[in-house]
């Protein structure tokens, strides 16, 4: 891993503009997004960016360039391949669940040149030491949800939500279709009521109603992965 100064927030700010996960996100709020709880950090093949059932790092990861792969201890698998523009890490971002799987970086694949997250990634003023790096990341450190004012913490959750949904359909589809079982996601009675009634919540309820679906979504996550040990 080679760690790289903090980008300018000009070049975060137009990273931010071409991925859509930014889209709700106001101007003030990006500036926000772009201050010193990001960084820029680069790896090389075999560098491990999350490792499984570590509670020390907590920070939320943004590919930018290059490839990873989830692995998790037990299963003969990859339980994913992260591509340019996919983001992960966002459970112990958010919670204090320890990590439930490794990331590792992976070489390109033979003939695929690697394609970066964002057009013309490397014309926005990066430095150049990056540009012989197989990765490159940025790092949300969980400091940015201390210091967020609450309507900021309440839209990353969202995105969050919205992210941690789509995984968990990804991986769902990847457990049938390996091992034939079909687990279902429960959602307790009371939650659902209050993702029912969410509009007439305050903001402190409504905080809380996401803290507890991404909770329920984590969890279930935990359990496909689950299904994939020992295949």
């Amino acid at each position: 891993m080679r760690a790289l100064t903090d980008l300018d927030t000009g070049c975060l700010l137009a990273i931010f503009r071409q991925i859509d996960f930014f889209d709700p996100f106001d101007a003030g709020e990006r500036l926000l997004l772009a201050g010193p709880h990001t960084h820029l950090v680069a790896y090389d093949v075999g560098d491990c960016l999350i490792q499984e059932g570590s509670s020390e790092e907590r920070s939320l990861f943004l590919l930018l360039a290059g490839g990873a792969s989830v692995v998790k201890k037990g299963a003969s698998i990859p339980l994913a391949s992260l591509a340019p523009g996919d983001f992960f890490g966002e459970v112990a971002f958010l919670t204090d669940r320890p990590r439930t799987s490794n990331v590792i970086v992976h070489p390109p694949e033979p003939g695929s040149p690697e394609i970066p997250a964002i057009p013309h990634l490397f014309d926005i003023g990066l430095p150049d030491a990056i540009h012989q790096a197989t990765a490159l990341v940025l790092c949300f450190s969980p400091s940015l949800m201390s210091s967020a004012e609450v309507l900021l913490r309440i839209k990353i959750k969202d995105q969050i939500i919205r992210h941690l949904a789509r995984r968990v359909d990804l991986m769902h589809l990847k457990v049938v279709e390996i091992t034939g079982r079909d687990p279902q996601l429960s959602v307790d009675d009371n939650l659902e009521g209050e993702l029912r009634e969410r509009q007439h919540a305050s903001i402190a309820e409504r905080e809380r109603t996401k803290d507890r679906l991404i909770e329920q979504l984590a969890a279930f996550l935990d359990e496909l992965n689950n299904c994939l040990v020992g295949c």
